[in-house]
């Protein structure tokens, strides 16, 4: 512990003839409500939350509790970073882009249907009964590149510069390979 205290604070530790860090290590703080996006701006390097949800959540709730923290936090972080995690599903087939998201279909269900979930398999038949639309309704899903471009814009224009994309489907090559073909150049050119 007395290792990770000293790299976290940006000492030197010696491994092996060698060092890691000479600066410390940025700590980003996740939140998807209003108390810990407080806190993620008082005492974080950085903010992560999750795409897919109201856009009320972000506006009302998230940013300006990050930013409240900031304020009130005696750290200066000229660089602080707002991280999310953007859930999206492309693929040249439709059917099989919306197909993907019931990998993940477990988002779409309400606080409520969880709540009082235990058991793994519950969750699983419950998430299994969803009809696709639902599965899909957290995720931005579309054959078109441009879509995807303007719909992820909408995350850029509230502040996120790091942006993490998360891909239900399990041929993650495959996805790789069409969003570094269709969606990243243009977003790029876009964005910047």
């Amino acid at each position: 512990m007395r290792a990770k205290r000293s790299f976290i604070s940006g000492h030197t530790i010696p491994v092996a003839g060698t060092s890691l860090s000479d600066s410390p290590v940025p700590i980003y703080v996740a939140a998807a409500g209003p108390m810990v996006a407080k806190y993620a701006g008082r005492g974080g390097d950085g903010f992560i939350c999750t795409s897919g949800k109201a856009t009320e959540l972000y506006t009302e709730k998230l940013l300006p509790n990050v930013a409240a923290g900031r304020e009130l936090s005696s750290r200066n972080v000229p660089d602080y970073d707002m991280m999310i995690e953007v859930k999206v599903s492309f693929d040249t087939d439709r059917a099989r882009a919306m197909e993907d998201t019931r990998h993940w279909a477990a988002l779409a269900l309400s606080p409520e249907e969880k709540m009082s979930v235990e058991d793994p398999l519950e969750m699983e038949r419950l998430s299994d009964a969803l009809p696709v639309e639902r599965a899909a309704s957290r995720w931005i899903v579309s054959t078109d590149p441009d879509e995807h471009v303007e719909r992820i814009k909408f995350y850029h224009e509230l502040g996120f510069r790091h942006l993490v994309f998360h891909a239900p489907g399990p041929d993650q090559a495959r996805f790789l390979d069409l969003y570094a073909e269709h969606i990243l150049p243009r977003l790029r050119a876009q964005l910047g």
